[in-house]
């Protein structure tokens, strides 16, 4: 065993803290000594039927005990797990089980677009149910008589830990492939970079499928923190959470940020333990932070790829709330530059261009797609495909998607800016912002426009509000529609609006 298995951690961790909280949910409070024993339990379950080093282990479960559980007990026999993102459609989870073809499928009742499933991939040797609602008494009875002593297990720091699909804005998701060495070493990065110590609660309403999950179910073993899991968020709740079961710090996306925010305001808040509100997924605006900030909470900004083991760079308050409109600086172990997307060359501060960064975090690479590896990780650097440039000082501005760029007779268009103008407009609900090919300019940006209900606006008055705050050639025509495409994440396909866009215009 090395020190990078990430198995291996809870061993330790269950050494010196045989007594501390581990895991925390609503029906269920697990110290060390106990989440050890059941991880073990569940180990020696997978062994004996037949589970093997590098087998896949899929979960489709909310954010209860017997994913941290199955997770862990996977990582200590070698086996790969691969957490499914229950947003899904039964499509789109059938697509990524094919994919990474798992010997055993994990999954919660609750998620009815799994029952279609059952039965019906001859990969799948077990198929096992770990939840009804919140009751895990089966998971708990099914791995009851097993041993709880260590499992004989020959791991090591370069076999891969886990594999999580993108969300596949582009197509179909693709499988990232963390090592226990990228995992171990992302915790190592957030640990050294953010105010983590030993004792600490931290909550989990957002779900654990993403890399910040996964990263922080290893975290909190090297340091001995309580990892406190929620099913669901609902703003008054969350604060009744924080204050009862003394939260230090938590993960959130900006809508969850806003809907906290608003509590704040209008009813009277006690936390008095709560250190850091970590949020990302997309840009926090700066009035939740700053406005955050005035109340006495910080709002940690991270900025981060699935490909890269989770984050890559934090803003935090102590950076000076000057730049906050920044995502900060890369963290610990993670070197970054601006490059220029055509030659590669490095650019210098203030110029946009794609944000690339090596580390030890860089991830081995997409389950059997080696193309797309090839596409995304260049002489040891990985490149984001996100458009942004650094200031003086090295604080990150991520400005768009690198794919989103239009270029107008040669002059470049960030869609993010232009939607985030159109979006100033009271009328706007939202807007999506394409390139359209067009045989002199190369390509024109149009915008996709959904109102408000009952607002009315014309093309002409939106093109000149973005025209009154940006050069000419950033918005040439706009199409109102009932509702943008989305994937199951609720991130806007703009593939589909480049396609019809450009179908029209042929």
């Amino acid at each position: 065993m090395t020190n990078g298995v990430i198995g291996d951690l809870l061993r330790h961790r269950t050494r010196l803290s045989p007594d501390l909280e581990a895991v925390v949910t609503p029906t269920r409070r697990l110290t060390y000594r106990e989440y050890n024993e059941i991880v073990n339990r569940l180990a020696h379950f997978l062994l004996q039927n037949n589970v093997q080093k590098g087998d896949r282990v899929a979960i489709l479960s909310k954010n209860l005990h017997p994913f941290p559980v199955i997770y862990l007990a996977a990582a200590k026999i070698g086996a790969i797990t691969v957490p499914i993102n229950w947003r899904q459609k039964t499509d789109e989870i059938k697509y990524i089980l094919e994919n990474c073809t798992p010997k055993v499928l994990f999954y919660d009742g609750d998620f009815k677009q799994v029952t279609p499933l059952l039965g019906s991939l001859p990969f799948i040797q077990q198929e096992i149910r770990i939840a009804n609602g919140e009751d895990t008494t089966g998971f708990e009875h099914l791995i009851q008589g097993y041993p709880a002593d260590e499992p004989e297990a020959d791991v090591e720091e370069n076999d891969p830990a886990l594999i999580i699909y993108t969300s596949g804005t582009t197509g179909r998701p693709k499988g990232v492939v963390c090592t226990h060495a990228n995992v171990f070493h992302a915790v190592i990065g957030n640990l050294t970079t953010l105010d983590l110590r030993y004792r600490d609660r931290f909550l989990f309403v957002t779900p654990l499928f993403h890399i910040s999950g996964t990263t922080f179910i290893i975290g909190a073993l090297l340091r001995g923190i309580t990892l406190v899991l929620n099913t669901q968020f609902h703003p008054v709740q969350i604060w009744n959470l924080i204050e009862s079961e003394k939260i230090t710090g938590m993960f959130s996306v900006p809508s969850m940020l806003s809907y906290m925010y608003e509590m704040v305001k209008t009813q009277d808040i006690m936390a008095p333990t709560l250190r850091m509100i970590i949020c990302g997924g997309s840009r926090v605006p700066e009035h939740l932070i700053s406005g955050m900030h005035e109340w006495g909470y910080q709002v940690i900004q991270v900025y981060g790829a699935t490909e890269y083991s989770g984050s890559i760079t934090y803003w935090m308050p102590e950076m000076g709330m000057d730049k906050c409109s920044s995502v900060g600086k890369s963290q610990y172990l993670t070197e970054m530059k601006i490059v220029d997307p055509v030659t590669g060359e490095a650019l210098p501060p203030g110029e946009i261009g794609e944000v690339v960064c090596r580390g030890p975090l860089v991830f081995a690479g997409y389950w059997n797609n080696p193309e797309a590896t090839e596409e995304v990780i260049r002489n040891g650097w990985y490149h984001t495909r996100d458009a942004g440039y650094m200031d003086d000082d090295g604080f990150l501005y991520v400005v768009d998607r690198l794919r989103d760029m239009i270029i107008t007779s040669g002059e470049k268009v960030f869609p993010a800016q232009v939607e985030s103008v159109i979006g100033q407009l009271e009328e706007v609900a939202e807007a999506a912002v394409v390139g359209v090919k067009h045989p002199v300019w190369g390509e024109l940006a149009r915008a996709y426009v959904v109102l408000k209900e009952g607002a009315q606006i014309s093309e002409e008055e939106i093109i000149a509000h973005v025209r009154k705050h940006m050069a000419d050639y950033s918005l040439h025509e706009v199409e109102f529609v009932k509702e943008l495409p989305k994937n199951s994440m609720g991130k806007v396909m703009k593939y589909v609006l480049r396609q019809h866009a450009n179908r029209q215009g042929a």
